[in-house]
């Protein structure tokens, strides 16, 4: 498909964000990353940083998601399955075994640097554990089981040809959310927020899968097309005039700031509302977005472009560059926010470098793009 320009610019901030949600994490000791410096952070350290890191992670993945899946089925249907898939397979499989195998490697020598690498990578050959070194790359991993799934299904069902035709009217939003809470309240009784298998936290797949399935709708509904911009804007002054008032009564009756685990899941009321909340402002913010991208920020250009082109490549890579840099001002001894600030702008740019200097090289340059 011809670049799209608005698309290209969410892609590109969304994996901007993932560099600070990982440097945040290094600071505030809130998630699972290779590196953490702060354990316990002060109270308003903790509440800045829950706030941050809960709201980017509630939409974001997600995004990333359905754009995926927007351009999943054109695709699908302009290459056919067999050849489709052989591409997706190349495309997707080789960074996520380049992941695996080296900068993974290299990502946990820079945080462990005393760490026998010999052994412990004959170790994790030997029992298997390499399966959970895909670090950032699940997303990689986790896409190239869903479009396996969607080309089984479109095989399956390829002469059922249909179009859905839908809006992102009231009802439909509240049937997204609804669905989206419920799987995300089920997926939780067994693998609770903050758990994992293979480095895959199925707590949060609910909302990967709607939004990747809502991608592939939107192809051929004209869904992106018939949010206004006022609709947007729309969209945008309810998930945040509900969504943070919303979060402050559930954070504050959970319990969460003093502690209190239970809205990681079980069955109780703090998981239920905060899956309702986490849900509601990923179906209504990803829509605002959409809507305001689509209509404020569909502009390319040179620079434009040059970030596109290394978005990848810095997705794939962004980890040992994180890790180099907060390993070595660990001897800087600073509020954990005043280092957050410090540290995720070089972080970005730092990480955007590498992946121009990586893609320099020619046989690197369409793995990583």
């Amino acid at each position: 498909m011809n670049r799209i320009a608005w698309i290209d610019n969410l892609r590109v901030m969304t994996i901007i964000l993932v560099v600070i949600l990982h440097t945040g994490v290094t600071y505030s000791g809130i998630g699972g990353w290779y590196y953490i410096e702060n354990h316990e952070v002060d109270l308003f350290s903790r509440i800045f940083f829950a706030f941050f890191q809960t709201f980017t992670q509630a939409y974001f993945m997600s995004l990333l998601f359905m754009v995926s899946g927007y351009f999943t089925r054109h695709s699908l249907e302009k290459k056919g399955p067999g050849r489709f898939l052989a591409g997706r397979l190349k495309r997707l499989g080789i960074p996520l075994l380049v992941y695996i195998f080296i900068v993974h490697a290299l990502a946990v020598k820079l945080a462990y640097p005393d760490l026998d690498l010999a052994s412990w990578y004959a170790r994790g050959i030997r029992d298997l554990s390499f399966l959970s070194w895909t670090g950032p790359l699940w997303f990689v991993e986790a896409l190239l089981i869903f479009t396996i799934v969607y080309v089984a299904v479109y095989l399956a069902f390829r002469k059922c040809r249909f179009s859905l035709k839908f809006r992102f009217t009231l009802p439909v939003v509240a049937i997204l959310i609804l669905v989206i809470t419920l799987l995300a309240f089920t997926l939780r009784l067994v693998y609770p927020i903050g758990t994992d298998f293979s480095n895959l936290q199925f707590g949060f797949f609910s909302a990967y899968i709607v939004m990747f399935i809502t991608g592939i709708l939107a192809h051929t509904s004209g869904l992106f097309e018939s949010i206004s911009l006022q609709e947007g804007k729309r969209w945008l002054l309810v998930s945040l005039g509900v969504g943070i008032p919303a979060w402050i009564l559930v954070i504050y009756f959970s319990g969460a700031i003093e502690g209190d685990q239970q809205l990681m899941g079980g069955m109780n009321w703090s998981a239920f509302f905060y899956a309702l909340w986490e849900s509601f402002f990923c179906v209504t913010f990803i829509i605002a977005l959409t809507g305001l991208f689509r209509h404020k920020v569909n502009r390319g250009g040179k620079f434009q472009q040059f970030l596109s082109d290394q978005a990848f490549g810095v997705f794939v890579f962004h980890a040992p560059v994180l890790i180099g840099i907060t390993v070595l001002l660990k001897a800087w001894h600073a509020w954990p926010v005043l280092k957050f600030f410090a540290v995720f702008p070089v972080a970005v740019t730092a990480a955007f470098a590498l992946s121009w200097l990586i893609r320099r090289v020619k046989p690197f340059r369409k793995v990583f793009s």
